[in-house]
């Protein structure tokens, strides 16, 4: 899909637009342009943690046309490097949250891109890491995959493939007994969230599958220390993000941290680097498909979905939600509620704006586009 630059006008010199409330005279003044868009991150730009920002609400009811203060609503999609739910259950918690209705095509997570690659393992015997309880399993077969194994299934059939993990009772309700993995080969490894996820257990058993004889477990491929070999289980990883926003005053470690540690033993292990597909903010994959979502929303919306877009990406993280907007051509302003800190010094990546919360940024990229 051809990426589309957003075309920034010159800041006109206009009294301070920084709120909605200060601002509705300035929005009725013009119709403004009819292809601005918005994409948001959710960690430290619409929350904080389990906090939701007033000003995420107010803005949003603004963009969705609930207030009367713009001629039409404006188009806008989630687009997280969270996860770790269906998309349909994120939908529903985050309408009932943010106060606005979301639709199907207005929230892309860090596996949702996912729906597109796994079509190939749809009757094949794949595992799932990460998700609390069984999420990744009810992740996998909404995205079509009909022989979806997580860990605690593994674990069910073998308690000393990590024996330092004991099933709660919750878990061996839901964990599939009736698989013998020494003899039913995985075929593709999926780590969807760190959400419920056991690091240790989890190395353990992805070091193992990915040096396993045909993605069987209990066995080991011959082959050199160092040495490269074919025939391993595709990997593939979502959210790079190392740290990420939450309520507590420092930064969390986040999937990119786990994939590091991987990393490290896996080369331990075997000499060689680890091999990966990786999905999520800042990968082109994961814009593109964002786009694609974005564009099926304004269909939706009676618009016509091949129109020229100016999208403005709204993040807290530089490494993600700045470079991957930059790199794919989209605007990118960066807020100060989250993983970005000014006093810390310049961001890695230079947004187009930075800007102190998502109201003040939304309103902004309203007067680039002459609303």
């Amino acid at each position: 899909m051809t990426t589309l630059v957003a075309q920034l006008r010159p800041l006109r010199v206009l009294p301070s637009v920084r709120r909605v409330g200060d601002s509705v005279r300035y929005l009725h003044r013009a119709r403004g342009s009819d292809k601005v868009a918005f994409a948001f991150d959710i960690d430290g730009v619409l929350k904080q943690g389990e906090h939701v920002l007033p000003q995420a609400r107010r803005i949003l009811k603004l963009l969705s046309g609930q207030n009367d203060t713009l001629p039409k609503p404006v188009p806008f999609l989630l687009l997280t490097n969270g996860g770790g739910m269906t998309e349909a259950e994120r939908c529903k918690a985050l309408s009932e949250e943010l106060e606005v209705p979301l639709g199907p095509n207005q929230l892309v997570q860090s596996h949702t891109p996912l729906r597109d690659y796994v079509m190939d393992y749809a009757d094949k015997p794949v595992l799932v890491v990460g998700g609390q309880g069984d999420a990744g399993r009810r992740i996998a077969e909404s995205y079509g995959l009909k022989r979806a194994y997580l860990m605690q299934d593994i674990l069910a059939w073998r308690s000393s493939v990590w024996d330092r993990y004991v099933l709660s009772a919750e878990e061996e309700a839901f964990a599939r007994t009736d698989i013998d993995f020494a003899s039913t080969p995985l075929h593709a490894i999926f780590v969807i969230h760190d959400r419920g996820l056991d690091w240790g257990m989890a190395t353990q058993i992805i070091t193992e599958l990915l040096a396993s004889d045909g993605g069987l477990l209990g066995t080991r491929r011959k082959r050199r220390f160092g040495e490269e070999a074919t025939g391993e289980v595709p990997l593939v990883l979502t959210n790079p993000d190392f740290v990420w926003g939450t309520d507590y005053p420092l930064p969390r470690f986040g999937m990119g941290a786990f994939r590091l540690a991987l990393a490290a033993v896996y080369n331990e292990l075997t000499g060689l680097d680890l091999t990966y597909t990786q999905y999520g903010k800042p990968y082109h994959e994961t814009y593109a498909f964002a786009e694609k979502m974005l564009r099926q929303h304004i269909k939706g919306m009676g618009r016509d979905p091949s129109e020229r877009l100016n999208v403005y990406m709204i993040g807290d993280n530089p490494e993600s939600d700045i470079a991957g907007a930059n790199s794919y051509g989209w605007s990118s302003i960066l807020v100060e509620t989250g993983v970005f800190k000014k006093e810390e010094g310049p961001p890695v990546h230079t947004p187009s704006r930075v800007v102190k919360d998502v109201e003040e940024g939304v309103m902004w990229a309203l007067e680039q586009e002459g609303w």
